[in-house]
């Protein structure tokens, strides 16, 4: 039934989210441990609050612009800038502009590794 679809989507969501909390949690104690939280000092923008102000602040065309464009800018951060950027954007329930930023967030790990 519709009602019980929906309750396993909910939920299987709800594990993304907690899945890729963790994941961040591992990665920023690699990085804490290899002297880079440099990122988010050198750009400013490779960080959570700012990518979660830009989601609360933009329309979704300016949302698949932002993925876009930091696709497009392929610099030093953009593995790290993407990945945030996809994370809040399942935070705050945006799954289908989640899918489009770890679509691209794979694109980018391909042409180069975080920093």
């Amino acid at each position: 039934n519709e009602e019980e679809r929906q309750e396993g989507i909910e939920k299987e969501r709800e594990a993304i989210v907690k899945e890729c909390r963790e994941a961040r949690q591992r990665a920023a104690m690699e990085v804490a441990k290899l002297g880079i939280e440099s990122a988010a000092r050198e750009n400013p923008t490779a960080t959570y609050e700012h990518c979660l102000m830009r989601i609360r602040s933009m329309t979704k065309k300016g949302l698949i612009n932002r993925v876009r464009s930091i696709e497009r800018g392929a610099g030093k951060h953009c593995v790290v800038k993407m990945a945030i950027f996809k994370s809040c954007l399942q935070d705050e329930n945006m799954w289908e502009l989640a899918k489009l930023a770890s679509e691209a967030l794979e694109r980018l790990k391909g042409l180069q590794s975080p920093p």
